[in-house]
Protein backbone atom coordinates (compact mmCIF):
# COMPACT_ATOMS: atom_id res chain seq x y z
CA UNK A 1 0.00 0.00 0.00
CA UNK A 2 1.04 3.09 -0.06
CA UNK A 3 0.78 6.19 2.50
CA UNK A 4 0.31 9.62 1.41
CA UNK A 5 -0.96 11.83 3.90
CA UNK A 6 2.91 11.43 5.22
CA UNK A 7 1.98 14.96 8.44
CA UNK A 8 -0.81 12.45 9.29
CA UNK A 9 1.54 9.42 9.26
CA UNK A 10 4.07 11.96 11.44
CA UNK A 11 0.81 12.53 14.01
CA UNK A 12 -0.16 9.11 13.93
CA UNK A 13 3.14 7.63 15.24
CA UNK A 14 3.91 10.45 17.62
CA UNK A 15 0.18 9.68 19.31
CA UNK A 16 1.05 5.86 19.70
CA UNK A 17 4.79 7.01 21.35
CA UNK A 18 2.37 9.98 23.60
CA UNK A 19 -0.04 6.97 24.69
CA UNK A 20 3.43 4.83 25.35
CA UNK A 21 4.45 6.98 28.04
CA UNK A 22 6.64 10.01 26.32
CA UNK A 23 6.07 13.73 26.12
CA UNK A 24 4.67 14.91 23.42
CA UNK A 25 7.95 16.78 22.57
CA UNK A 26 9.92 13.19 22.33
CA UNK A 27 7.16 11.43 20.55
CA UNK A 28 7.44 14.32 18.07
CA UNK A 29 10.78 13.37 17.29
CA UNK A 30 10.99 10.13 17.15
CA UNK A 31 7.75 9.76 14.84
CA UNK A 32 9.97 12.25 12.47
CA UNK A 33 12.79 9.96 12.64
CA UNK A 34 10.53 6.96 11.70
CA UNK A 35 9.01 8.61 9.10
CA UNK A 36 11.85 10.74 7.84
CA UNK A 37 13.77 7.25 7.13
CA UNK A 38 10.61 6.03 5.39
CA UNK A 39 10.61 9.11 3.15
CA UNK A 40 14.20 8.59 2.42
CA UNK A 41 14.58 5.08 1.36
CA UNK A 42 15.57 3.99 4.47
CA UNK A 43 12.29 1.14 5.45
CA UNK A 44 14.38 -0.57 7.69
CA UNK A 45 14.89 2.50 10.13
CA UNK A 46 11.35 3.82 9.37
CA UNK A 47 7.91 2.81 10.60
CA UNK A 48 8.52 -0.95 10.79
CA UNK A 49 9.92 0.07 14.29
CA UNK A 50 7.36 0.93 15.72
CA UNK A 51 6.52 -2.31 17.25
CA UNK A 52 10.25 -2.79 18.31
CA UNK A 53 9.79 0.52 20.44
CA UNK A 54 7.02 -0.23 22.19
CA UNK A 55 8.15 -4.12 22.75
CA UNK A 56 11.40 -2.56 24.55
CA UNK A 57 8.82 0.02 26.49
CA UNK A 58 7.21 -3.36 27.46
CA UNK A 59 9.88 -5.02 28.73
CA UNK A 60 11.61 -1.86 30.50
CA UNK A 61 14.51 -1.53 28.39
CA UNK A 62 13.37 1.71 26.97
CA UNK A 63 12.04 4.37 29.20
CA UNK A 64 10.33 6.81 26.97
CA UNK A 65 10.29 9.78 29.51
CA UNK A 66 13.63 9.47 30.56
CA UNK A 67 16.26 12.49 29.51
CA UNK A 68 20.44 12.61 29.10
CA UNK A 69 22.28 13.94 32.12
CA UNK A 70 25.81 15.02 31.63
CA UNK A 71 28.34 12.47 33.65
CA UNK A 72 31.12 14.14 32.83
CA UNK A 73 32.39 17.80 30.91
CA UNK A 74 35.50 19.15 29.86
CA UNK A 75 36.22 22.61 27.74
CA UNK A 76 35.72 20.10 24.42
CA UNK A 77 34.32 17.06 25.46
CA UNK A 78 31.03 15.59 27.10
CA UNK A 79 30.31 12.17 28.59
CA UNK A 80 26.39 11.26 28.66
CA UNK A 81 24.16 8.78 29.95
CA UNK A 82 21.14 8.47 27.72
CA UNK A 83 18.61 7.08 30.59
CA UNK A 84 17.77 4.22 28.21
CA UNK A 85 15.74 6.79 26.55
CA UNK A 86 14.72 6.82 23.19
CA UNK A 87 18.19 7.29 21.02
CA UNK A 88 16.51 9.76 18.39
CA UNK A 89 16.04 12.53 21.39
CA UNK A 90 19.34 11.44 23.31
CA UNK A 91 21.17 12.34 20.08
CA UNK A 92 19.40 15.55 18.93
CA UNK A 93 20.35 16.49 22.24
CA UNK A 94 24.06 15.78 22.62
CA UNK A 95 24.02 17.07 18.80
CA UNK A 96 23.33 20.81 19.91
CA UNK A 97 25.61 20.90 22.38
CA UNK A 98 28.60 19.88 20.90
CA UNK A 99 27.75 22.65 18.02
CA UNK A 100 27.07 24.83 21.27
CA UNK A 101 30.79 23.58 22.25
CA UNK A 102 32.39 24.22 18.34
CA UNK A 103 31.44 27.47 18.17
CA UNK A 104 33.74 28.67 21.16
CA UNK A 105 36.63 25.74 21.09
CA UNK A 106 36.46 24.85 17.57
CA UNK A 107 36.17 21.05 18.26
CA UNK A 108 33.84 19.17 20.55
CA UNK A 109 33.47 14.99 20.83
CA UNK A 110 30.61 13.18 22.93
CA UNK A 111 30.39 9.58 24.19
CA UNK A 112 27.01 8.37 24.86
CA UNK A 113 25.98 5.37 26.93
CA UNK A 114 22.61 3.64 28.34
CA UNK A 115 20.66 4.93 24.88
CA UNK A 116 18.12 3.45 22.71
CA UNK A 117 18.40 3.35 19.45
CA UNK A 118 19.11 6.40 17.44
CA UNK A 119 17.98 5.78 13.79
CA UNK A 120 19.69 7.01 10.75
CA UNK A 121 22.95 7.84 12.16
CA UNK A 122 23.81 10.40 9.40
CA UNK A 123 20.54 12.44 10.62
CA UNK A 124 22.92 14.28 13.32
CA UNK A 125 26.16 15.24 11.44
CA UNK A 126 24.12 16.78 8.74
CA UNK A 127 21.88 19.07 12.22
CA UNK A 128 25.79 20.30 12.66
CA UNK A 129 26.26 20.66 9.02
CA UNK A 130 23.50 22.79 8.32
CA UNK A 131 24.78 25.13 11.01
CA UNK A 132 28.15 25.02 9.07
CA UNK A 133 30.49 22.52 11.05
CA UNK A 134 31.42 19.24 10.28
CA UNK A 135 30.49 16.71 12.01
CA UNK A 136 30.91 12.89 12.16
CA UNK A 137 28.83 9.98 14.16
CA UNK A 138 29.74 6.97 14.97
CA UNK A 139 27.01 4.04 16.72
CA UNK A 140 27.95 0.68 17.85
CA UNK A 141 25.59 -2.46 19.80
CA UNK A 142 22.01 -2.13 18.56
CA UNK A 143 20.84 -4.86 20.76
CA UNK A 144 21.66 -7.95 22.56
CA UNK A 145 22.94 -10.23 20.47
CA UNK A 146 26.07 -9.61 18.05
CA UNK A 147 25.08 -9.67 14.59
CA UNK A 148 28.06 -9.22 12.38
CA UNK A 149 31.03 -11.65 12.03
CA UNK A 150 34.71 -10.41 11.42
CA UNK A 151 36.32 -10.79 7.97
CA UNK A 152 37.06 -14.73 7.10
CA UNK A 153 35.21 -15.86 10.66
CA UNK A 154 32.03 -17.35 11.28
CA UNK A 155 30.86 -16.38 14.54
CA UNK A 156 29.50 -12.86 14.66
CA UNK A 157 31.50 -10.47 16.92
CA UNK A 158 29.48 -6.62 16.29
CA UNK A 159 26.86 -5.00 15.82
CA UNK A 160 26.12 -3.17 12.53
CA UNK A 161 28.21 -0.15 13.59
CA UNK A 162 27.31 2.17 11.48
CA UNK A 163 29.43 5.41 10.44
CA UNK A 164 28.10 8.74 9.41
CA UNK A 165 29.88 12.27 8.36
CA UNK A 166 28.17 15.33 7.21
CA UNK A 167 29.59 18.49 5.50
CA UNK A 168 28.48 21.95 4.38
CA UNK A 169 28.31 23.02 1.18
CA UNK A 170 27.50 26.31 -0.09
CA UNK A 171 24.28 27.11 -1.59
CA UNK A 172 23.36 23.32 -1.19
CA UNK A 173 21.72 20.93 1.76
CA UNK A 174 25.16 19.31 3.00
CA UNK A 175 26.58 16.24 2.10
CA UNK A 176 25.78 13.32 4.15
CA UNK A 177 27.29 10.04 4.32
CA UNK A 178 25.68 7.43 6.00
CA UNK A 179 26.46 3.61 5.88
CA UNK A 180 27.07 0.57 7.65
CA UNK A 181 30.19 -0.77 8.35
CA UNK A 182 27.50 -4.52 7.74
CA UNK A 183 27.09 -5.03 4.04
CA UNK A 184 23.28 -3.98 5.21
CA UNK A 185 21.27 -2.58 7.84
CA UNK A 186 19.66 -5.54 10.19
CA UNK A 187 16.69 -3.75 9.58
CA UNK A 188 16.70 -4.62 5.70
CA UNK A 189 17.09 -8.76 6.67
CA UNK A 190 14.04 -7.76 8.58
CA UNK A 191 11.96 -5.92 6.02
CA UNK A 192 12.73 -8.84 3.64
CA UNK A 193 11.38 -11.70 6.02
CA UNK A 194 8.50 -9.21 6.32
CA UNK A 195 7.80 -9.22 2.43
CA UNK A 196 8.56 -12.61 2.11
CA UNK A 197 11.48 -11.79 -0.23
CA UNK A 198 15.16 -13.73 -0.77
CA UNK A 199 18.52 -12.04 0.43
CA UNK A 200 20.59 -10.71 -2.46
CA UNK A 201 23.82 -13.04 -2.12
CA UNK A 202 26.85 -12.04 0.01
CA UNK A 203 24.62 -10.48 2.56
CA UNK A 204 24.70 -13.09 5.33
CA UNK A 205 25.71 -16.18 6.25
CA UNK A 206 23.77 -19.22 8.26
CA UNK A 207 24.86 -20.35 11.88
CA UNK A 208 27.34 -22.79 10.37
CA UNK A 209 28.70 -20.21 8.16
CA UNK A 210 27.28 -21.19 5.35
CA UNK A 211 26.65 -18.68 2.53
CA UNK A 212 22.73 -17.92 2.47
CA UNK A 213 19.77 -15.79 1.05
CA UNK A 214 17.07 -16.89 2.83
CA UNK A 215 16.14 -14.17 5.58
CA UNK A 216 15.17 -16.84 8.66
CA UNK A 217 18.39 -18.36 8.60
CA UNK A 218 19.81 -14.81 9.77
CA UNK A 219 17.31 -14.82 12.59
CA UNK A 220 18.36 -18.85 12.94
CA UNK A 221 21.61 -17.67 14.44
CA UNK A 222 23.00 -16.47 11.59
CA UNK A 223 25.37 -13.31 11.17
CA UNK A 224 25.90 -10.51 8.64
CA UNK A 225 28.71 -9.55 6.91
CA UNK A 226 31.10 -6.55 6.32
CA UNK A 227 30.86 -4.39 3.70
CA UNK A 228 34.54 -4.35 1.72
CA UNK A 229 36.21 -7.27 3.34
CA UNK A 230 38.72 -6.62 5.12
CA UNK A 231 38.28 -2.98 5.05
CA UNK A 232 34.65 -2.30 6.63
CA UNK A 233 35.65 -5.14 8.94
CA UNK A 234 38.40 -3.09 9.85
CA UNK A 235 36.25 0.31 10.09
CA UNK A 236 33.82 -1.71 11.70
CA UNK A 237 36.05 -2.77 15.04
CA UNK A 238 37.07 1.22 14.96
CA UNK A 239 33.71 1.88 15.74
CA UNK A 240 32.87 -0.96 17.86
CA UNK A 241 36.11 0.55 19.95
CA UNK A 242 35.48 4.10 20.20
CA UNK A 243 31.72 3.80 20.31
CA UNK A 244 31.60 1.19 22.88
CA UNK A 245 34.52 0.53 24.50
CA UNK A 246 35.95 4.87 24.48
CA UNK A 247 31.83 5.95 25.42
CA UNK A 248 31.72 2.98 28.20
CA UNK A 249 28.08 1.73 26.32
CA UNK A 250 30.09 -1.49 26.10
CA UNK A 251 30.43 -4.15 23.52
CA UNK A 252 28.96 -7.51 23.27
CA UNK A 253 32.52 -9.25 22.34
CA UNK A 254 33.89 -7.81 25.69
CA UNK A 255 30.82 -7.77 28.11
CA UNK A 256 29.10 -10.94 26.47
CA UNK A 257 26.08 -11.89 25.16
CA UNK A 258 22.79 -10.79 26.50
CA UNK A 259 24.64 -7.71 27.61
CA UNK A 260 22.30 -5.07 26.30
CA UNK A 261 24.27 -1.84 25.77
CA UNK A 262 21.83 -0.18 23.55
CA UNK A 263 23.52 1.87 20.67
CA UNK A 264 26.91 3.64 22.02
CA UNK A 265 27.56 6.77 20.38
CA UNK A 266 30.63 8.60 19.55
CA UNK A 267 30.23 11.76 18.12
CA UNK A 268 32.57 14.56 17.27
CA UNK A 269 31.74 18.25 15.35
CA UNK A 270 34.68 20.91 13.86
CA UNK A 271 33.97 24.38 13.32
CA UNK A 272 36.16 25.43 10.00
CA UNK A 273 37.74 28.20 11.60
CA UNK A 274 40.04 26.26 13.15
CA UNK A 275 41.63 25.97 9.75
CA UNK A 276 40.17 28.39 7.14
CA UNK A 277 37.05 30.52 6.43
CA UNK A 278 33.69 28.81 6.76
CA UNK A 279 32.31 30.02 3.72
CA UNK A 280 35.85 29.65 1.54
CA UNK A 281 35.60 26.15 2.80
CA UNK A 282 32.36 25.42 2.21
CA UNK A 283 32.78 26.93 -1.27
CA UNK A 284 35.47 24.68 -2.32
CA UNK A 285 33.49 21.99 -1.04
CA UNK A 286 30.96 22.75 -3.99
CA UNK A 287 33.76 22.78 -6.65
CA UNK A 288 34.70 19.42 -5.18
CA UNK A 289 31.19 18.00 -5.60
CA UNK A 290 30.59 19.46 -8.97
CA UNK A 291 34.08 18.30 -10.06
CA UNK A 292 32.64 14.47 -8.95
CA UNK A 293 28.97 15.33 -10.80
CA UNK A 294 30.69 15.94 -13.95
CA UNK A 295 32.69 12.29 -14.21
CA UNK A 296 31.12 10.57 -17.13
CA UNK A 297 28.91 7.17 -15.86
CA UNK A 298 31.12 4.18 -16.53
CA UNK A 299 28.06 2.48 -18.11
CA UNK A 300 27.45 5.80 -20.58
CA UNK A 301 23.99 6.63 -19.25
CA UNK A 302 22.71 8.38 -15.81
CA UNK A 303 25.00 10.22 -14.16
CA UNK A 304 27.60 9.99 -10.72
CA UNK A 305 25.23 10.48 -7.70
CA UNK A 306 27.05 12.41 -4.49
CA UNK A 307 26.11 10.91 -1.28
CA UNK A 308 22.95 11.57 -0.03
CA UNK A 309 21.58 12.42 -3.29
CA UNK A 310 19.53 8.80 -4.09
CA UNK A 311 18.32 9.56 -1.00
CA UNK A 312 17.00 12.96 -1.23
CA UNK A 313 15.28 12.17 -5.02
CA UNK A 314 13.39 8.97 -3.18
CA UNK A 315 12.38 11.64 -0.64
CA UNK A 316 10.39 14.15 -3.11
CA UNK A 317 9.23 10.98 -5.02
CA UNK A 318 7.71 9.88 -2.00
CA UNK A 319 6.04 12.87 -1.13
CA UNK A 320 4.71 12.84 -4.49
CA UNK A 321 3.55 9.31 -4.65
CA UNK A 322 3.31 8.29 -1.35
CA UNK A 323 5.25 6.00 1.34
CA UNK A 324 5.31 2.47 -0.38
CA UNK A 325 4.33 0.21 3.29
CA UNK A 326 3.99 -3.67 3.12
CA UNK A 327 0.59 -5.04 4.21
CA UNK A 328 2.24 -6.81 7.24
CA UNK A 329 3.98 -3.62 8.27
CA UNK A 330 1.14 -1.48 8.43
CA UNK A 331 -1.38 -4.27 10.27
CA UNK A 332 1.60 -4.71 12.64
CA UNK A 333 1.73 -0.63 13.17
CA UNK A 334 -2.44 -0.13 13.24
CA UNK A 335 -2.32 -2.84 15.97
CA UNK A 336 -0.48 -1.26 17.84
CA UNK A 337 -1.94 1.73 18.05
CA UNK A 338 -5.17 0.00 18.55
CA UNK A 339 -3.83 -1.75 21.65
CA UNK A 340 -3.08 1.82 22.92
CA UNK A 341 -6.34 3.38 21.70
CA UNK A 342 -4.76 5.18 18.63
CA UNK A 343 -6.76 4.70 15.75
CA UNK A 344 -5.42 5.42 11.89
CA UNK A 345 -8.80 7.71 11.49
CA UNK A 346 -10.47 9.51 8.70
CA UNK A 347 -8.52 12.55 10.60
CA UNK A 348 -4.89 11.83 9.40
CA UNK A 349 -6.33 8.96 6.42
CA UNK A 350 -8.39 10.71 4.33
CA UNK A 351 -5.26 10.98 1.80
CA UNK A 352 -3.98 7.17 2.81
CA UNK A 353 -5.20 4.59 0.19
CA UNK A 354 -4.44 0.75 -0.98
CA UNK A 355 -2.87 0.36 -4.41
CA UNK A 356 -2.70 -2.85 -5.94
Amino acid sequence: MLVRDTEGLREFVAAIFCRSGAAESTARIVAESLVEANLAGHDSHGIIRVTEYLRQIGTGELKPSAVPTLVREGPAAILVDGGWGFGQVVARWVTDRLIEKASNVEVAVAGVFHCGHVGCAGTYPALAAARGCLALALVNGGGAQARVAPFGGVRPVFGTNPFAAAVPVEGAKPLVMDFSTAVVASGRIRLAREQGEMLPEGWILDRLGRPSRRPEDYYDGGMLLPFGGHKGYALCLLVEILAGLLTGAGSLAVQGENYEIGNGLFMAVLNPNAFQNPAGFAAQVRVLCECVKSSAPADGRGEVLLPGELEERTKARRLREGIPVSDAVWKSVLEAGQLLGVRWNESWSHQASAVA
